[in-house]
């Protein structure tokens, strides 16, 4: 039975606060407390960087927007190819904006996207950007949550206020992830496929989707996402012609050794592998460790599409083995965890949380506090630690669901 979307967890027995339904008095105080004090703290850090509408004096707003920016002016001159070209476009970075070294990574399918921002200034440009996406992600968590009074956790959420300080996109790929697991869930396959292949721009993001998609038995989406990944594809080349994504393609080693060779901080990291090399561990040592991330969250990925489970844990559970597979992720990234954690506590408050469940929701939003999301510089820091805990607390979930033998629209504590 799929979800009708709109119902809503208050009218069963319980009470709730802030659309939470409390079960345990430390529990939920720790809870609201953790999501109060990192959310406070990350909304001034966004506030900062809004500051800089006002006080032009300071490095530009939303940063990494430079890089998109950039790309896009190039694609108005007439030189789409030039914006693989890192030595030009760091040259025209550093005389617009006093600012280089971002240089442009992505697909031509991206480029295609954001190729008309440069026909604004860069301020009205960024800000407008940012405001799309903020709808985008508002609109398909309206889309796939059952209970919307648990919206507001957006506004708190360390990752996903750090990918509008970025200026990245974060938040539409999260948009794009959350509406599709939501048209999954209504039975809307060849929208959910057509919002997974428009992701393709980024994709890293994407190595567990189709093998998802098949073991759920999920084939019309399947063939959706693949076609619209090819189209969009196609579309580029007919915008672009050949030579752009020649372009891109020459710049793939280039990308590889820039991510290696450091230009990158290491506490920027995500990944498991460049989470390790904070502690000192070596590319071999900390790629065996990434691939065995990746095959227990594909092993378990398979397992839960595989089985008669709510949307709501083989989404979060697809969403997290996202996260842990790739080896290259950065924090803002982390903005798709969002989505886990709605997902459970939705579950939670639908049926019950199981023990310690909200103390390490608490304890992977927290560990986001000792990262480089809000503006701090920690060498090391803790940013594995929200994926490998969630990814725990959807598989226990998981479990306890499949041996109690309860279907798609429901899995009690």
């Amino acid at each position: 039975m799929k979800s009708t979307g709109g119902s809503n967890p208050h009218t069963e027995s319980g009470t709730f606060r802030y659309g939470l339904r409390m079960s345990d008095p430390v529990a939920d105080s720790v809870l609201m407390f953790v999501l109060a004090i990192v959310g406070a703290l990350m909304i001034f850090r966004l506030g900062f960087e809004f500051s800089k509408v006002v006080f032009p004096e300071y490095r530009p707003m939303f940063g990494d927007f430079i890089s998109f920016w950039t790309a896009s002016f190039f694609v108005l001159e007439g030189a789409a190819a030039e914006a693989y070209n890192f030595a030009l476009v760091n040259e025209f970075q550093l005389e617009t904006f006093d600012q280089g070294e971002l240089p442009f990574l992505y697909p031509p399918t991206w480029l295609m996207v954001i190729s008309p921002f440069s026909m604004l200034p860069y301020r009205l440009s960024a800000l407008l950007f940012e405001a799309l996406q903020i709808i985008a992600l508002v609109v398909a968590c309206r889309y796939f949550l059952r209970d919307r009074s648990i919206l507001w956790i957006l506004i708190v959420f360390p990752a996903v206020i750090s990918g509008i300080i970025h200026g990245q996109n974060a938040l539409l790929n999260t948009a794009l992830l959350a509406g599709a697991l939501g048209a999954l869930d209504r039975d809307r396959p060849v929208l959910a496929g057509i919002l997974i292949g428009l992701l393709s721009y980024k994709p890293q993001l994407g190595i567990l989707i189709p093998f998802a998609l098949l073991a759920g038995r999920e084939y019309r989406a399947f063939a959706s996402a693949a076609v619209t990944t090819l189209l969009f594809a196609a579309t580029s080349w007919v915008f672009f012609g050949t030579e752009v994504w020649r372009a891109f393609i020459e710049t793939i080693a280039f990308a590889r050794d820039w991510l290696e060779s450091g230009h990158t901080p290491a506490n920027k990291y995500a990944s498991i592998l460049g989470w390790l090399r904070q502690f000192g561990v070596g590319n071999t040592a900390g790629m065996i460790v990434q691939v065995g991330f990746a095959l227990a969250s594909f092993g378990a990925v398979i397992w839960s599409w595989r089985q008669d489970l709510p949307m709501t844990i083989k989404g979060s559970l697809l969403v997290i083995g996202a996260c842990l597979s790739t080896p290259y992720l950065l924090d803002y990234d982390l903005a798709l965890l969002v989505i886990p954690v709605l997902l459970l506590i939705q579950q939670g408050n639908e049926t019950g949380y199981l023990s310690f469940e909200k103390f390490s929701i608490a304890l992977a939003v927290f560990s986001f506090l000792f990262t480089s999301l809000w503006g701090v510089q920690m060498p090391v820091t803790a940013i594995g630690v929200p994926s490998i805990v969630l990814f725990a607390l959807v598989l226990r979930r998981a479990v306890v669901g499949q041996r109690a033998g309860f279907g798609r629209t429901s899995c009690p504590a």
